[in-house]
């Protein structure tokens, strides 16, 4: 019954945000974050990429294709190098065409995610996971059914494809991240968690987190990728853009920007937040170090803390946060942390209007997965125990038996040693 009524309520949502996206698409055109990343693969290409973040160039440029006000371009230089190709077409349908594409990421990270079996390896294993022996046909559709309905109800998919965000894409490399770790491809997995960089404020807390976890393949991997891609970046934008890059980082402007539903919501900007920070990250690491979470738990820890300390942060970001709501309802896992999923999913809606409670929901979300994997490793150690006492005490009766066996044995010997002698 509750599925039906989930499945109801998510498919009116989702015509809510379909009839909006054609408005947005139709109504504000020049409402476009993909816009930015259109007018700075304009500025390398024509002008040269060294002034990639030169701001007196992308202000007119934005302005001549009837961009809704000025946007800088805050994505590293990959991000511009994949708009090349839409220059061959006019802003507008570059911009309806990308739309199309992320899209079609949300889809595909949906049926990835559908089509998993929900196999996780022990506790600290890096190896494959060990498959579920799998759901009835029936319900694995209603799976299915429920995650896509999640995608097309959930109120950040609407901003990350009207702005016609990174994010998206982003999802669906974290998605392919987790398929290509349960499958025991920890290089593959690092490869795809490393492309992340093409947005890496989503993702950057996940490095950590599984190195600590014991998935240093994975970690280093990834590390390798964001390196060799902020080496090749370097290089094509040279010393004076990479400057004006950093400059831009470090701005105040962007440190001090609030972000109500990050940290930044709960303790201010500048000093406080990052104070906030680092206490997240020594935190996530210190729990990944204890517990030894499964690929699925590292990653949903990992995804949730990084936007919880993101020091930017839009609201299509949000997509992000379907991978550990999915994941949330695996076989196996607590009611607990399936209403606190559910609970984050609704919030999703909130973001815009009181978003405080995202703060919240996404602290609440990362702590239940915590305290889920914790109670699972204890019980685990509980069972071992037993078994180990059980072992022991089996050990005992058998030596026991045995010494028993060996008198028995001498007994006899003795008696027929005196009958030889009589």
């Amino acid at each position: 019954m509750l599925r039906v009524v989930a499945a109801v309520a998510m498919f009116e949502l989702g015509l809510f945000v379909a009839g909006y996206l054609i408005y947005w698409i139709v109504q504000r055109p020049g409402d476009l974050d993909f816009g930015s990343q259109y007018a700075a693969a304009y500025i390398g290409i024509h002008y040269g990429w060294s002034r990639l973040y030169d701001p007196t160039l992308i202000g007119p440029i934005e302005a001549a294709n009837h961009l809704d006000g000025f946007a800088p371009f805050q994505h590293p230089p990959p991000d511009a190098w994949l708009a090349i190709p839409f220059l061959l077409l006019p802003l507008r349908w570059a911009g309806l065409i990308w739309q199309a594409l992320v899209l079609a990421a949300l889809v595909a990270a949906a049926l990835l995610v559908s089509s998993s079996k929900g196999g996780t390896p022990p506790l600290g294993a890096a190896g494959p996971a060990k498959p579920d022996p799998g759901a009835p046909p029936a319900a694995r559709r209603w799976d299915r059914a429920l995650i896509l309905l999640s995608v097309a109800g959930f109120q950040p998919v609407l901003f990350a494809l009207g702005y016609g965000t990174m994010s998206p894409v982003v999802f669906l490399l974290l998605v392919g991240t987790l398929r290509a770790m349960e499958g025991g491809s920890p290089v593959l997995a690092g490869v795809l968690l490393g492309l992340t960089a093409l947005k890496p404020q989503l993702t950057l807390l996940t490095i950590p987190v599984l190195l600590a976890a014991g998935y240093w393949k994975v970690a280093l991997t990834a590390a390798g990728v964001m390196a060799a891609l902020a080496v090749a970046s370097v290089a094509v934008i040279g010393v004076s853009g990479t400057r004006d890059y950093v400059s831009f980082l470090v701005s105040p402007d962007t440190l001090l920007h609030p972000v109500p539903w990050t940290v930044k919501g709960l303790v201010g900007t500048g000093t406080p937040s990052f104070i906030a920070t680092a206490v997240v990250i020594v935190a996530a690491v210190a729990v990944a170090i204890r517990l030894r979470p499964p690929p699925d738990v590292a990653l949903s820890v990992g995804v949730l803390a990084s936007l919880f300390v993101a020091q930017h942060l839009n609201v299509g970001d949000f997509v992000l946060w379907l991978l550990p709501v999915w994941l949330a309802f695996r076989a196996g896992r607590p009611w607990w942390l399936r209403a606190v999923a559910a609970l984050t999913w609704i919030s999703g809606w909130l973001v815009v209007g009181v978003p405080i409670v995202c703060v919240v929901c996404d602290v609440a979300l990362a702590v239940t997965f915590v305290v889920a994997t914790a109670r699972q490793s204890h019980d685990r150690d509980s069972k071992g125990n037993i078994e180990s006492g059980e072992d022991m005490a089996l050990r005992s009766e058998d030596g026991a038996e045995h010494d028993v066996q060996r008198l028995r044995r001498g007994k006899r010997e003795v008696r027929l040693e005196l009958r030889r002698l009589r």
